[in-house]
């Protein structure tokens, strides 16, 4: 058997692989290095330790989960799409919940990835520091109801998610607006 070619991209998507044949703790060095019929020091040139590669993994999801969003016509748009994309990657990918407790990643990386989202959102007119607060809350919410929502039936998980999910999206719509959002509205008549 001749040797795949061996690269970064190659090494983490035989450990995805792993990931959803045997979940996270089927995934090590070793493993992959016999599936590329390498030796497992080799693999050290592009993922520096297991920690590593739980990291580039973890990566790979999300920035998959990023591009997957669709285009949209605004920030509260593009927010819940990215909800959504994030929501049934943590149910498709086997093990995720584990995965993203496990992982602690470099800053740099974490950086990056935090502005992958900052610009998108910034892109559809919402402001830096409230996009950072407001992409933090919904993977909060996404990972918070993964968890919770284990052995439920799917679509009732679904269901509710949803609500939950366009509640937190109204909620940044409404500090988006600022306090005038909060003042009670006149009628026609010019009675409240």
């Amino acid at each position: 058997m001749r040797p795949a070619k061996l690269d970064r991209e190659t090494i983490i998507r035989h450990a995805l692989a792993l990931l959803q044949e045997g979940g996270l703790e089927q995934v090590s060095l070793r493993k992959i290095a016999a599936r590329l019929d390498v030796t497992a020091p080799s693999l050290y040139w592009y993922v520096q330790d297991r920690d590593g590669l739980y990291a580039a993994m973890s990566e790979s999801i999300f920035r998959g989960c990023v591009d997957a969003v669709p285009d949209c016509d605004d920030w509260q748009g593009w927010l819940r799409a990215f909800g959504l994309v994030l929501w049934r990657a943590q149910h498709e990918v086997r093990d995720a919940r584990l995965l993203i407790m496990t992982v602690e990643m470099a800053p740099a990386v974490k950086q990056a990835m935090v502005d992958a989202v900052l610009d998108r959102l910034a892109a559809h007119g919402l402001a830096r520091g409230i996009a950072f607060t407001a992409e933090r809350s919904v993977q909060a919410l996404v990972t918070g109801w993964t968890t919770l929502d284990r052995g439920r039936a799917t679509g009732e998980a679904d269901a509710d998610f949803l609500r939950s999910l366009d509640a937190l999206i109204d909620g940044w719509a409404g500090v988006v607006a600022g306090p005038e959002a909060e003042r009670p509205r006149s009628s026609p008549s010019g009675k409240r």
